[in-house]
């Protein structure tokens, strides 16, 4: 890799002159004396050019160490990376990563655990984060990813439609027959010509966008989060869920079909004015504040038996292996300090995991679009996850698939859960007593 290489003659360099030397380079010190640490991370170009922002403040403060960074454009080739990284012996030093998708890093013992440095450094402590996502990175009760952010699930809406259709904007306590309503009236032939125009909702049907829903109803998606031993799929309140989440698409009709959600993300379609609605997470505001012709707001996910949404947060994780540690961490607490916790608030990218920056007008700037951003604080409250063990990332990659195929499916559907189960199959585990 062109940054391992560039590692390298900087390791070189140091120890061929500078044996003994301050390690904080002074104005005068040649740039080949700086540290050089790899940071790998997904996003669009909008959350890319956050981080880069992050690290260009991280370096002018930091002048001893340098952060090459590592950008990827999607979530499965950052994950294809970073496991071909690490089975080949040089992983990057830092990496962003989903906390449904760390336990199979933590599990391989192949982390540097943070809780013990967050502890020691002190200079941000557990307890100025919010619980949920650092609870979320714990791995046999230690702290081993030091969480960025704290988002989840709500609903994106366009503004602009919903008041030209009369339609009654989302409120706090809308329930499931509210968002319905609302997807339909959103759902127009705009020109007569017998196709759809403007679709009400944007759905992904993953497991991760079903789970809240499920949890709604009053059901679950599995027996047991820390120690799951079968999907839950089958109950009457997952099903009754399941049942509401596909009548959208095969009763309804208000969200596109599959070629066209594969033609045109629904991401895209939104951003156009195709969608009335879609369910997102914080990460989607940095692009849309980028497009100027467009009126939205964000609204908490609608509820039913329950108030629940999901927990979507990443962390910063530390490559056991890396010889960097010291210098890494640093960019770690300037990353999490409340100057660069507020840089990235500002970008709309995150709700941040330090709490008094999400209190903030960094997070709560009304000027700067959602009017609604509170709403993502709110909704920590109801706030779930899914199971984080080693191999919850191949289940959502054996199981998405199918409820995708299982929500566009025309005529009767076999019920879930029976599939589902069948696939995972021996990946969840026997229950710990």
């Amino acid at each position: 890799m062109a940054w391992a290489l560039a590692r390298g003659v900087t390791l070189f360099a140091l120890a061929a002159a500078c044996s003994g030397c301050q390690s904080r380079e002074s104005p005068g010190h040649s740039a080949s004396m700086r540290t050089t640490v790899g940071l790998q991370a997904f996003g669009d170009p909008a959350e890319l050019a956050a981080y880069k922002e992050l690290i260009a403040q991280f370096e002018q403060r930091t002048p001893d160490v340098r952060v090459e960074f590592i950008p990827v454009g999607n979530q499965r080739d950052h994950m294809t990376k970073l496991t071909t990284a690490f089975a080949g012996g040089d992983p990057p030093d830092l990496f962003l990563i989903n906390f449904r998708r760390f336990g199979q890093f933590a599990g391989k013992q192949v982390l540097d655990a943070l809780g013990p440095r967050l502890a020691e450094r002190g200079h941000l402590k557990e307890s100025d984060l919010f619980e949920q996502p650092a609870e979320a990175f714990r791995y046999n009760g230690m702290l081993m990813c030091i969480p960025m952010n704290a988002s989840s699930l709500v609903v994106y809406y366009n503004r602009t439609l919903f008041e030209q259709g009369r339609v009654p904007l989302p409120k706090p306590d809308w329930k499931w027959e509210d968002f319905l309503a609302a997807a339909q009236a959103l759902t127009k032939d705009n020109d007569g010509d017998g196709k759809i125009d403007t679709y009400g909702l944007g759905f992904e049907p993953t497991l991760i966008r079903v789970a809240p829903f499920i949890w709604q109803a009053g059901g679950d998606i599995v027996d047991d989060l820390h120690h799951p031993t079968r999907f839950t799929l089958d109950s009457s309140a997952a099903r009754e869920a399941l049942d509401f989440i596909r009548s959208w698409y095969v009763r309804y009709k208000v969200v596109p079909p599959l070629a066209e959600s594969k033609s045109e993300t629904h991401d895209a379609r939104f951003a156009r004015g195709g969608l009335g609605m879609i369910l997102q997470s914080r990460r989607y505001t940095a692009t849309l504040r980028t497009i100027h012709n467009l009126e939205w707001d964000v609204a908490p996910l609608p509820s039913q038996q329950q108030t629940a949404t999901v927990l979507h947060s990443d962390a910063y994780c530390l490559a056991k292996s890396s010889p960097r540690k010291d210098a890494a961490y640093r960019f770690i607490e300037f990353a999490m300090s409340t100057e660069g916790s507020t840089l990235i608030a500002k970008t709309g990218r995150t709700v941040p995991s330090v709490t008094a920056v999400a209190e903030s007008p960094a997070f709560l700037d009304p000027a700067a679009p959602p009017r609604s951003a509170r709403v993502f604080l709110d909704s920590i409250l109801h706030m779930r996850r899914t199971p984080n063990i080693a191999a919850w990332n191949e289940i959502e990659s054996r199981v998405d698939p199918m409820i995708e195929d299982w929500f566009y499916r025309e005529g009767r559907a076999e019920p879930l859960g029976r599939e589902v189960q069948q696939a995972v199959g021996s990946l969840l585990g026997t229950r710990k007593e």
